[in-house]
């Protein structure tokens, strides 16, 4: 730019110059010189006024670029903005969807595990044992032969993997826990208001870990309720292959390791890690920890006249059904 203001001075000179050459020789030579003079300023001037709207051009394309510039900024911002939002929302799409496909996934995992432990023959259904009373709850009923006994037996205790801990208080037994459709305590309050109906039978299915499976069966069990500690008022006669080690706790409360009604006195529940129906303490307990077979003390599940007191049982199934 510096270049181009010089050539164009020396144009504006020479022009002057030969403007200047002598036509009148009248004129004197002061009067030349003040007439170069003059046309030299007005030259000036003029290469001024060119130099500042050259200037002001330039000065205004320069911010026009600026502008152009700061428009790019403020486009690219909103394009990085973009970008960061449409990222994001991939982002949450992607975990919602992971979070979807986990969902389903344990979804079918639970429902696998359902149908591992509910056998086809068993289903789960609401039943009101006293019609006189609007108190209806869900139970378990088996629905197989069972050893030549029938179906439609309702399932009160339930126990095959250890996957439900059993050693609770007195509010849980009384209540219930576990799952229906797997391993569970009805609860004392329900399985008194079923049997405090009508005479029911009583069948105990057992398994050890050979899969050898016994039974034993009373054709008259009852409870008494709470106030009662749900004592075993009856258990009828005896018969089955697993020998009779339920007689004995006829007559005795139930114990749990927060409310200990057992006879010995030594809290029975806490010893045994479990409760129960405890006769100083037991010669059956099917509420005790789960153990693998042989034990060298006794706290599993235990039915000793079929496996004897130093071995914890597989599974084990507490059923009753109204005496037709």
């Amino acid at each position: 730019m510096d270049n181009c203001y010089i050539v164009l001075l020396s144009i504006i000179i020479g022009a002057v110059a030969n403007e200047d050459t002598p036509h009148n020789t009248s004129l004197t030579l002061e009067e030349d010189t003040a007439t170069a003079e003059s046309r030299m300023l007005e030259g000036f001037e003029q290469l001024s006024q060119t130099v500042k709207d050259e200037m002001k051009v330039f000065n205004d394309r320069i911010d026009e670029i600026k502008r152009d510039i700061h428009s790019l900024l403020l486009a690219q911002n909103a394009t990085n903005e973009m970008f960061r939002s449409t990222n994001n929302s991939l982002e949450q799409v992607s975990e919602q969807l992971n979070n979807l496909s986990t969902s389903a996934t344990q979804r079918f995992v639970n429902l696998e595990k359902e149908l591992e432990v509910l056998p086809a023959d068993t289903g789960v259904y609401f039943m009101k044992p006293d019609p006189s009373k609007n108190v209806s709850f869900e139970v378990a009923r088996d629905l197989t032969n069972n050893h030549g006994f029938g179906s439609n037996w309702i399932v009160f205790q339930r126990r095959f993997n250890g996957s439900v801990n059993f050693y609770r208080n007195w509010t849980e037994y009384k209540q219930g826990f576990g799952d229906l459709r797997g391993e569970h305590w009805l609860g004392l309050d329900k399985l008194h208001a079923i049997v405090k109906t009508r005479c029911h039978e009583l069948l105990i299915v057992l398994e050890d870990f050979n899969g050898v499976i016994a039974y034993a069966h009373y054709d008259d069990f009852k409870i008494g309720d709470e106030s009662e500690k749900y004592m075993i008022k009856s258990v009828g006669l005896y018969t089955g292959t697993a020998g009779d080690s339920f007689s004995s706790h006829k007559d005795e409360l139930f114990s749990t390791y927060d409310q200990d009604n057992d006879r010995a006195g030594a809290n029975c529940a806490k010893s045994f890690v479990g409760a129960w129906w405890f006769y100083k303490c037991h010669r059956c307990h099917l509420n005790g920890e789960y153990l693998n077979g042989k034990i060298n003390r006794q706290v599993g599940i235990m039915w000793t006249e079929f496996r004897g007191s130093y071995y914890s049982l597989k599974s084990t199934k507490m059923m009753v059904r109204p005496v037709a």
